[in-house]
This record gives C-alpha cells, structure tokens and sequence, in this order.
C-alpha cells in the first residue's frame, strides 16, 4: 500500500471517479460498480468510508495512480483535482 493514501469519506471518492469519467452502472447490495468510455470497470463498495487498502484496489481498477509523495493526506489532493 502507498503512504500517499489514507480513508476517505464514499462521496469523495466517488466524485474523483465521476471526474475521471466513470459512470454509475449498477448496484447490487452494497456495491456499485462505474464504467468509463473505454468500458473499463470499477467496483466500489457503499461504505460510509473507503479504507486505504480498498481505495488501491480501485483506482488499480480504474488505471488511476496518485503521485508518490510523503504525505498521507495527498490523495485528497488528489480527488480535489480530479485525478
């Protein structure tokens, strides 16, 4: 897991995907799966937080990174800039 990532509340989450040009698909139970242009898909799980470990698997879902640097909070950044 990267150091860069840290929790994040559902909303922001699924506002970075939205940015990146994800579209919700479906819902069945507690997760929702997005698709983008090239028919790529990302599962996410409709959890009042994401965990750091659930937040790397999707944007490895996604084909998204965020840059590598110290802070922990950096994927907010992140998510605030839309990927």
């Amino acid at each position: 897991m990267s150091p860069a990532l840290a929790d994040l509340p559902l909303r922001k989450v699924l506002d970075g995907l939205r940015k990146a040009g994800f579209e919700h698909v479906r819902t069945k139970g507690s997760h929702a799966v997005y698709r983008d242009s090239t028919s790529k898909l990302v599962v996410v799980p409709q959890h009042s937080t994401i965990k750091r470990g659930t937040l790397a698997s999707i944007l490895r879902q996604a084909g998204l990174t965020p840059r590598r640097v110290p802070q922990a909070d950096r994927l907010r950044a992140v998510v605030r800039a839309g990927w």
